[in-house]
């Protein structure tokens, strides 16, 4: 994805620097299964985006391990989801906030005791989707069979991608950890952690996904600041096959 623009922070975020733990006043669900017969993995936030638009999310293919952005519309028993799959519909509808035509939504699904069913389809085909519910995170508490809330960022480079780790704590939810994937061979290549170089990291943006942004070549991870907007660059060193920080600002 292009370099997109700063979202609206929570008002009522804290974060204390000395234990980089974070409360988070919004409702984050994950999932594992099927579209069709391919395993998935998916994420969603649940909170009024603006507009018709009340969830976002990211998924991937486990044999792609490239993170899709979602953005959709959820009711009590179901839930429509479209999928940002170039620059510009990401700019329109995610970054700017455009109406959303729900007909045109790939993903239909229904709520079930432990997840959704339903379906996605394009022009050409549709497939069922089966999805079960891993693990949330709900008034700073993570419940659920898994011990972290795995969030795949929207910023991305084209050989990798940058999974978030956030765990429970005393103190509430850390996160000191985001796994560098290479995209093709499902590999861990590097962990680095967020909270160095002065950064405040984990739930800074409004969606829990654009915490990790990109423009391409590098990535930007987004700070919490009370004043000016604070980042930190990361690089891919060809030398080294690490990211490396190569601007604080």
């Amino acid at each position: 994805m292009t370099k997109i623009k700063v979202a609206f922070c929570f008002c009522t975020l804290f974060l204390s620097a000395s234990i980089q733990a974070a409360y988070m006043p919004y409702v984050v669900r994950n999932y594992e299964g099927y579209i069709g017969k391919y395993p998935v993995h998916l994420s969603l936030q649940f909170y009024d985006f603006g507009g018709k638009v009340n969830v976002e999310g990211s998924y991937y293919y486990d044999n792609h391990r490239s993170p899709i952005p979602l953005y959709g519309v959820n009711e009590s028993s179901s839930i429509v989801l479209c999928e940002a799959v170039s620059d510009e519909s990401f700019e329109k509808y995610i970054v700017q906030g455009e109406g959303v035509d729900v007909s045109k939504c790939p993903f239909n699904l229904t709520r079930n005791p432990t997840g959704f069913l339903g379906e996605w389809h394009n022009e050409r085909s549709a497939l069922k989707v089966d999805l079960k519910e891993t693990v949330q995170v709900s008034d700073g508490v993570i419940n659920g069979s898994a011990k972290t809330l795995d969030i795949p960022f929207w910023g991305q480079t084209k050989q990798h991608g940058f999974i978030g780790l956030y765990e429970a704590s005393a103190d509430g939810i850390v996160i000191n950890k985001v796994n560098i994937i290479d995209k093709k061979s499902g590999k861990l290549i590097q962990v680095i952690n967020p909270q160095m170089n002065g950064c405040e990291f984990g739930s800074y943006m409004t969606s829990i996904f654009q915490n990790i942004e990109s423009d391409g070549s590098q990535i930007r991870l987004n700070c919490y600041s009370t004043g000016p907007d604070v980042s930190v660059n990361y690089k891919l060193n060809t030398q080294t096959s690490r990211y490396d920080v190569v601007t604080e600002r």
